[in-house]
């Protein structure tokens, strides 16, 4: 079973399952991959609904103490060995008690209507919802769009971004129009940074736009995934870092999703999202880590985060 909500449009839902492509194949229909991007998985209708098996295994949750130790050996890395910025992730487990999928799938699409919103059950992914605010490529025709979004504050929060959080946004959006020159791209408009309130936080967020052969849109998804808002700088440094710190297989946290057409494409982030086991939701959480990083405060902030998902569950 697929559900999925494209901002401005209506519900999409299906019957059938995912199938494995290689890295090598086309991005045709509604695709997702793993957080490095080296599995990929496209749906394929069928009558028959797949459903997980119970073995599924339990996602690791990290605690309060372990999340903060690790933001410290960062930021020693940090000043030592040449990282710039690490994205580290973690897990927030909540009971679902007697909220249907279907249910909390309607109230995101009701709460973030500019939202990329889903949810799948799959024998081989398992069952998975998200509301993403982040755009990784968006495609009419041969017009494209890029959105760098990075720095995170409460939405009820009044105060001037910081400038950790104005350098999380440069270096994002830096990477960004990097990856387009490396594709000979040299004709953009950039527009931004700006506010862009994302539910329970806001973001500083960096609209790129500019035309191209179609042709380059799979070698673009290739270059720009992941990018420094999900893994880091430089990114190899920076997913060795991850693989490190991080107890949890992130899965499909911080993959790519989205439907691929031959006249549009709509390709996210798959962030704010969240793995459903034993009618526990664990949802994965991030937060850029630089010199300036308060372990304390990235602690806050995944925690604001997490209130995407889990403040719809306290709804009645």
């Amino acid at each position: 079973m697929l559900l999925y909500r494209l901002p401005g449009h209506e519900v999409q839902r299906f019957e059938g399952s995912f199938e494995r492509i290689h890295i090598e194949a086309p991005l045709q229909g509604f695709v997702v991959s793993s957080s490095d991007g080296k599995h990929r998985f496209v749906f394929k209708e069928n009558k028959k609904t797949s459903v997980p098996e119970d073995t599924e295994s339990i996602p690791e949750v990290m605690e309060e103490h372990q999340f903060l130790d690790s933001v410290h050996k960062l930021k020693i890395a940090i000043k030592h060995a040449g990282l710039v910025k690490v994205v580290l992730s973690r897990i927030v487990k909540k009971n679902l008690n007697a909220t249907s999928l279907k249910d909390l799938f309607g109230r995101l699409c009701t709460t973030y209507p500019n939202a990329f919103v889903y949810c799948f059950s799959d024998a081989t992914l398992g069952v998975w919802i998200g509301a993403s605010p982040e755009v990784l490529l968006r495609r009419i025709d041969h017009h494209f769009f890029l959105m760098s979004l990075a720095g995170t504050k409460k939405s009820t929060e009044q105060r001037e971004w910081t400038e950790k959080e104005k350098y999380e946004q440069h270096l994002v959006t830096d990477y960004l129009i990097d990856c387009l020159s490396r594709q000979t791209i040299v004709d953009k408009e950039v527009h931004g940074p700006y506010s862009h309130e994302a539910g329970p936080v806001t973001h500083l967020r960096t609209d790129i736009t500019f035309s191209a052969d179609v042709a380059i849109e799979k070698a673009l998804v290739d270059t720009l995934h992941p990018t420094p808002a999900v893994c880091g700088l430089p990114r190899e440094m920076a997913a060795e870092a991850i693989s490190l710190l991080e107890a949890h297989n992130r899965e499909l946290y911080s993959g790519f999703i989205g439907v691929f057409e031959k006249k549009q494409t709509h390709c996210y982030v798959n962030l704010r999202c969240a793995k459903v086991v034993n009618h526990s939701l664990y949802a994965f959480v991030g937060a850029g880590i630089t010199s300036e990083s308060n372990e304390q405060e990235e602690w806050k902030e995944t925690e604001n985060k997490s209130r995407t998902l889990l403040d719809l569950l306290e709804m009645h």
